[in-house]
């Protein structure tokens, strides 16, 4: 098989939109025929179809049976698929033998819960966003729930990916790829000019409370305020992303997570319009990407940090401001620019299909 022949299917879960870019950019700059498809997603990100839902029974009923028509004819029709957090075309994995006996190949990409470990984090971290999220009953029951699919699944993929060094514990097999943000939807944007009878205007996405470490955030902002410091909190909730987009103009920072010890598509999409970002990085993770810690211009905050990090930040001056800025920006294009990202998916490809790179 040469590349020309590659099929690509990329769902059913678009987290971070990396279905919806990947097969973007392998059609527009790999040509390689790849689509990508979600079940339902309420902040309508990039992808190329969403799958019926909602309404009446009936129609509920009829969607349903449509789906499912259609999922058929995808694992007829293309020979690769790209899945997303341990999701594949039907429920329960039922079709993923199926894909070796049709001599079809098989990518997983876990993006997060999907392997992070409840016992195992807090056994091995201080900080972890997995102690905010679930109680130590629901903890044991997920980690059973993953440990148990992971071993099913593994008999039958073919290539392992995860988006981000936090989860590489978990799946030390599998391959880190960074996030790709979509670069053309991303303008830099100047910085409001910080003026001294105006607040420090700091967003945070607030896709998951717990598992961003929201509180903490609140708790700080509100402390600062109540010292008299002039700060001001954009919680953005229930958005869409286009208006998401819209509120990062009009902030100085960006505060994305304060328990995960990495960053994601939130910070990346912040960076890429040019603001400055705080999130918790942890330093053991290094170990598992080829950059150095030196090189993220993120500013590093954890829950215990936070409201120190906040009021050092509240010190910075606009030429501070704006140096971050330009560091923030430069950083995305060099690490997360989808056609870099998605060529070392296609280098993937050619692996598992035994393809020449000069094919």
């Amino acid at each position: 098989m040469t590349t020309d022949k590659l099929k690509v299917f990329h769902g059913l879960v678009n987290y971070g939109t990396q279905a919806g870019i990947i097969s973007k950019t392998l059609r527009e700059e790999f040509n390689v025929k790849a689509i990508s498809v979600v079940t339902a997603d309420p902040y309508k990100r990039q992808i190329d179809i969403e799958l019926l839902h909602g309404g009446s029974f009936i129609s509920k009923v009829f969607k349903h049976t449509w789906n499912n028509l259609r999922k058929i004819y995808w694992f007829f029709t293309f020979n690769t698929f790209h899945f997303y957090f341990g999701k594949t075309l039907f429920k329960n994995q039922i079709d993923l033998p199926f894909y070796k006996i049709f001599g079809k190949k098989v990518i997983m990409h876990y993006l997060g819960n999907d392997v992070e470990q409840y016992q195992w984090s807090l056994d091995n971290y201080k900080i972890t966003n997995m102690a905010s999220m679930m109680t130590a009953e629901v903890g044991k029951i997920h980690d059973k729930k993953v440990k148990r699919r992971l071993t099913h699944e593994s008999k039958y993929i073919d290539y392992k990916i995860v988006c981000a060094p936090q989860y590489s514990p978990f799946v030390p097999e599998a391959k880190v790829i960074p996030l790709a943000v979509d670069l053309g939807q991303f303008t830099f944007y100047q910085l409001p000019i910080l003026k001294d009878n105006e607040p420090l205007r700091v967003l945070h996405a607030a896709t998951s409370r717990k598992k961003k470490g929201t509180i903490y955030l609140i708790e700080a902002v509100k402390k600062l305020k109540k010292e008299g410091y002039k700060i001001e909190l954009d919680l953005c909730e229930g958005i869409s992303h286009d208006e998401l987009i819209e509120r990062y103009k009009k902030c100085h920072v960006s505060v994305v997570a304060l328990l995960g010890g990495w960053y994601g598509t939130a910070a990346i999409e912040a960076m890429a319009i040019g603001r400055p970002v705080i999130s918790f990085i942890r330093p053991s993770f290094f170990k598992y990407v080829n950059i150095r810690q030196e090189e993220i211009p993120i500013i590093n905050a954890s829950k215990d940090t936070i409201y120190n990090v906040l009021k050092t930040v509240l010190g910075y001056s606009n030429s501070d401001l704006k140096d971050l800025s330009e560091k923030t920006y430069n950083f995305v294009h060099r690490y997360h620019d989808p056609k870099a990202i998605t060529n070392q998916v296609v280098e993937i490809y050619q692996q598992i299909w035994k393809i020449e790179a000069h094919a």
